[in-house]
């Protein structure tokens, strides 16, 4: 006589309607499910750590990190239960803690790329750059074309001011994924700070193709023009930024600037008051 165990059948739809539901973004009732597969079995693994991440998803990070525990208590292996504990934990701005669970991912499966990459970023919280970089390459040796590796090491080098290599990092990143567009930005940025205004203004145009409702983009192309001394192109762009945030104080004061070099000073004079008047808001 062959016994079914249906109770493992009632836990296993459970989940299954759960991981459903959560696809579809009805987290509250994914996670009724889940814990429905858990009352018939506690030590389903796999619906601790759904919940987990259904609880992140709400942004309910300490019950989160409570499910992935249990997920790794029953199995200590659990590699991506480590690193969405990680995940869960730089939520929370506890970089030290994330970091941990990171190193955990990592030492259970070496060539754990989104692993390397998390620890990354938390080291950049940390301001540990150098170490950093060395997660990025990490990443990178693992699988050469991963964009958000070349981009984020692109990033902590241009904090370091080492502008020449991150635009490299930054190209690469547009290489492997031509529609990027804060690697399109912040390599534009970084040129700017080489004072190669014109191949910065390329790549906020290239930018733009991609976001033209982004203010910080329009902002820093007429930072651009401004500093070629085109200033009436500069207000046009300063303009933008404002249409897009009327209270970007930052950008009416450059609009001011620009109007000066016009020697508009009426409405230079207008434009700093506002400026004024927004940033005391």
């Amino acid at each position: 006589m062959v016994i079914f165990d249906k109770s493992k059948d009632n836990s296993d739809m459970w989940y299954n309607k759960g991981t459903a539901l959560g696809k579809r973004g009805k987290s509250e009732e994914a996670i009724t499910c889940f814990d429905k597969a858990l009352e018939i079995n506690p030590n389903f693994v796999d619906a601790w750590h759904n919940k987990g991440s259904t609880l992140r998803d709400l942004q309910k990070y300490e019950e989160a990190i409570k499910c992935y525990d249990e997920a790794i208590r029953i199995k200590p292996n659990y590699s991506i239960a480590w690193l969405n504990k990680g995940n869960a934990l730089g939520n929370l701005k506890k970089h030290e803690e994330a970091i941990k669970a990171y190193n955990q991912a990592i030492l259970l499966k070496p060539n754990y790329l989104i692993a390397w990459n998390n620890k990354g970023g938390m080291l950049v919280k940390l301001r540990k750059y150098e170490e950093a970089i060395k997660c990025y390459d990490e990443a990178i040796k693992l699988k050469r074309e991963y964009p958000s590796a070349w981009y984020n090491k692109g990033a902590v080098l241009s904090k370091l001011e080492k502008y020449l290599e991150a635009i490299k990092c930054y190209d690469e990143a547009i290489r492997i994924k031509h529609d990027y567009f804060t690697a399109w930005f912040h390599k534009g940025i970084a040129l700017d700070n080489m004072d190669k205004h014109e191949e910065a203004i390329k790549c906020y145009d290239e930018a733009n193709k991609l976001k033209p409702n982004n203010f910080n983009m329009w902002y820093n192309k007429g930072l651009a023009l401004s500093d070629l001394g085109k200033y009436e192109e500069a207000i046009k762009c300063y303009d933008e930024a404002i249409k897009l945030k009327p209270n970007y104080f930052n950008a009416w004061r450059d609009k001011g600037d620009a109007l000066v070099k016009l020697g508009k000073y009426d409405e230079a004079r207008k434009c700093f008051d506002t400026s004024q008047r927004r940033q005391e808001r």
